[in-house]
């Protein structure tokens, strides 16, 4: 390749100037032993840093594909953040391609793990129990109707439950409970055609059919809506017992988890109220703490607050007990902490369907020392 395309590839790498196209070019370069000598000595020549064994594992390259970036401490002096940057990504070609980015605000000291056990992700599965009771495991169910109840038709369509009124009864209210365990999400278009996505380790309760001047439903843990507009009959969320959203046709999420210190309502689209009180407006988010006062949160980042209905773990300023909460949730496993962890915070994204062990080998580049023991995440400072 030419000198002057290895330079401006180079600088441009070192810069965070690269689109997805030259990222990709780049790292190609980079898993040619050939092609990476010239842009290791162009990086020297550029940095004026010493000279580094580089080693690469060239089977590893398919997994290039789904890397989009590397970021970096903003406060890292320039040499060293173009070195750390030029570490990073190294290190990418050695992780799995579901990891996109991930940044840590102090040093970095690689640990190497070796893992005793594959943890897969979460996926798509639920528990519904019907108004009598009973349970149907929805992971095994085909697609088409798998209950009737309260002249209501519940069906399995692709991964979701559907409800279909055939014939309403006002003298009768029955009511279902679709659950996620750990390790599992599901959606539901509920009967008033209201989307709703369930995050691991969540429940929804609700009716077969809305009666009367209300529609109300109950969650645990984590949601995201989709409100079916009728301004005859309010929407309403009551989460752990202890609070409530009303809503007319909106977009928002719920995480209500029991383990996490708020209770956090982000608002996407459209107008709600939280514990009769505080009115939201789009971008703001309300930030509920144990006893029941009240903040809110404007220009939040309501991207973040869905990414994990997009298949993302997406940090910001995220300290490490909130990131291995979310960690045991989705892979359903016990996080074990041994001693006072590092206060750091993390930022970035990674997809939510690599395995554990290329979440732990991503985390022990990052300085964060864990390890798969006898089925559980041990982590330690």
């Amino acid at each position: 390749m030419e000198n002057t395309r290895l330079h401006k590839l180079t600088q441009d790498f070192l810069d965070n100037k690269l689109d997805a196209a030259g990222l990709q070019e780049f790292y190609a370069l980079l898993g040619d032993p050939g092609q990476r000598e010239a842009l290791t000595e162009k990086f020297m020549e550029l940095t004026g840093s010493p000279d580094m064994d580089l080693e690469f594992d060239p089977s590893l390259l398919p997994l290039l594909d789904n890397v989009k970036s590397v970021d970096l401490p903003r406060k890292t002096p320039v040499k060293r953040m173009r070195y750390w940057r030029w570490a990073a990504a190294i290190g990418l070609l050695v992780l799995a391609g579901g990891i996109y980015r991930l940044t840590e605000q102090h040093k970095r000291t690689p640990i190497a793990v070796k893992h005793n056990a594959t943890v897969t992700p979460g996926k798509q599965g639920a528990v519904l129990m019907l108004a009598d009771g009973s349970t149907v495991l929805l992971d095994s169910m085909k697609n088409g109707v798998v209950a009737s109840q309260a002249g209501t038709n519940v069906v399995l369509n692709n991964g979701q439950v559907v409800y279909d009124a055939r014939e309403t009864s006002a003298a009768v209210t029955a009511y279902n409970t679709i659950s996620t365990p750990r390790g599992r999400q599901f959606n539901v278009v509920l009967p008033d055609g209201t989307k709703v996505w369930l995050n691991a380790a969540s429940s929804l309760r609700y009716p077969v059919a809305f009666s009367g001047n209300t529609r109300e439903v109950r969650i645990t843990g984590e949601a995201y809506f989709e409100v079916a507009a009728d301004a005859t009959k309010p929407f309403s969320v009551h989460f752990n017992e202890k609070g409530v959203v009303e809503v007319l046709g909106t977009s928002f999420n719920i995480n209500a988890y029991t383990d996490e210190p708020l209770v956090k309502t982000t608002l996407l689209h459209g107008s709600i109220r939280v514990n009769k009180q505080q009115v939201l407006q789009p971008g703001e988010q309300a930030n509920i703490d144990n006893n029941g006062s009240i903040t809110i949160e404007d220009n939040a980042e309501t991207e973040n607050a869905i990414a994990w209905k997009k298949g993302l773990f997406v940090m910001s300023s995220t300290d490490l007990p909130a990131l291995f909460r979310q960690i045991s949730r989705w892979y359903d496993i016990e996080v074990n902490m041994k001693g006072e962890l590092p206060k750091r915070s993390f930022g970035g994204t990674i997809d939510r369907d690599v395995n554990l062990s290329d979440m732990i080998e991503a985390l022990n580049i990052y300085g964060v020392n864990c390890k798969l023991e006898n089925g559980k995440l041990i982590v330690q400072p």
